[in-house]
C-alpha cells in the first residue's frame, strides 16, 4: 500500500530545508571568513556547525506536524543566534 502524498507537509518541509541550509551556510561562511579550522572539533563554532550538519540529515518526512514545528522553532532560534554571532543585519 502506497502512502499518500501530503502536499502541504511536503511544502512545509521544502521551505524548512531551504531555511535550515541557509542558516548552515551563514555559519560556514563565518567560519571560513575568520580562518577557523573546520576540522578543529574543540572550536565552538565548528562544533555548532557539526550539530547543524547532523540536524540537516534528519529525515523530516518521518516527522509529525508537531515535530516539524519543533524543528522549525529550533532553526528559527539558531538563525537568530547566528545573526547575533556574525553581527549580520537583517534586510
Amino acid at each position: 500500500m502506497e502512502k499518500s502524498l501530503n502536499y502541504e507537509q511536503t511544502f512545509k518541509i521544502e521551505v524548512l530545508n531551504e531555511f535550515s541550509n541557509g542558516v548552515y551556510a551563514r555559519l560556514l561562511n563565518f567560519i571560513l571568513k575568520n580562518g577557523v579550522d573546520k576540522n578543529d572539533s574543540n572550536n565552538f563554532y565548528v562544533s555548532l556547525l557539526q550539530q547543524f550538519s547532523e540536524m540537516l540529515n534528519v529525515d523530516l518526512f518521518k516527522m509529525s506536524n508537531v515535530e516539524l514545528d519543533n524543528v522549525k522553532s529550533y532553526w528559527e532560534n539558531m538563525n537568530d543566534y547566528i545573526k547575533g554571532i556574525t553581527k549580520e543585519k537583517s534586510a
